[in-house]
C-alpha cells in the first residue's frame, strides 16, 4: 500500500473520532450537567424571592397607650382672686372717691357655678368671698349670683358680665359697692354707692332728735 493512501485512512479515522465525541455531547441532556458536578461542589444561589410589600410598622405597646389616651383638660379653679388689696388706687373724681385696680380679663371668662370668687374692698382688713350658686343669661349677657361667705346671710354678690363690661354688685349690711371691668383691658373701678346717695341728697343720713308731738285736737263740728 502506498504511503498516500495510509495517510488518508489516518485522517479519516481521526475526523471519524472527533466527529463521533462532538454529536454524543450534543446529545446528552442538559439536566445531566448538575448530576455531572462533583460532589461537595457549593450549590448556585437561589434566586432572590420577590420582596413583599411592606407591612405598616407597627408601634410598640407602650407607645400605643400612650396615643390612645385621652388629653385631660386642665379643670377649672375652684377659686378665683379678682384682685388684692395691695393693687387698690384711690382717686376722687367730682367729690367722690373711688378705688382702681386690674383684672385678668381671661379670668372673667372661666367663671362657674361652685366657684369661689375673692376680691378686696377699700376700708375691709380681709377680702371678701362669694360662691357663685346660681347663673342665667339676659339679654346677651350672662348673669350670676352668690351669697357672700363669712358674712350675714343677706349679703350677696352679682356678677354680669357683658359683651363690653363686666358689672359686679356687692350688697353687705354696710351698704352696697358697684364694681366695673373693661373687659378689653381688665381696668377695674370700685365705688361706694353710699357716696352716690349723700351726693344725690346730703340730708338723707342726718341723725334728727325725733319727739313725740301731742294728739292733734278733735275737728271742729260744723
Amino acid at each position: 500500500m502506498s504511503k498516500r493512501w495510509i495517510t488518508a485512512v489516518v485522517a479519516t479515522a481521526i475526523v471519524g473520532g472527533t466527529l463521533g465525541f462532538v454529536l454524543s455531547e450534543t446529545a446528552q441532556p442538559k439536566g445531566d450537567t448538575a448530576q455531572q458536578k462533583p460532589a461537595g461542589s457549593p450549590a448556585a444561589p437561589a434566586a432572590p424571592a420577590i420582596a413583599a410589600a411592606a407591612a405598616p410598622v407597627t408601634p410598640p405597646a407602650a407607645e400605643r397607650t400612650l396615643q390612645a389616651q385621652p388629653i385631660a383638660s386642665e379643670p377649672a379653679a375652684a377659686q378665683m382672686t379678682l384682685w388684692d388689696a395691695g393693687s387698690l388706687q384711690e382717686e376722687e373724681t367730682d367729690g367722690i372717691i373711688r378705688h382702681l385696680t386690674h383684672v385678668d380679663p381671661q379670668q372673667l371668662a372661666t367663671l362657674h357655678t361652685g366657684q369661689v370668687v375673692s376680691l378686696a374692698l377699700p376700708g375691709r382688713q380681709h377680702p371678701v368671698r362669694a360662691s357663685l350658686s346660681e347663673t342665667r343669661n339676659t339679654a346677651g349677657s350672662a348673669v350670676w349670683h352668690g351669697a357672700l361667705l363669712d358674712g350675714e346671710a343677706m349679703e350677696s354678690m352679682t356678677l354680669v358680665r357683658g359683651k363690653l363690661e363686666t358689672h359686679i354688685t356687692l350688697a353687705t349690711v354696710d351698704g352696697s359697692l358697684s364694681i366695673i371691668v373693661d373687659n378689653a383691658t381688665g381696668k377695674t373701678v370700685i365705688t361706694d354707692e353710699n357716696q352716690l346717695v349723700l351726693r344725690a341728697d346730703p340730708n338723707d343720713h342726718l341723725h334728727y332728735d325725733h319727739k313725740e308731738l301731742p294728739p292733734l285736737p278733735p275737728p271742729a263740728q260744723g
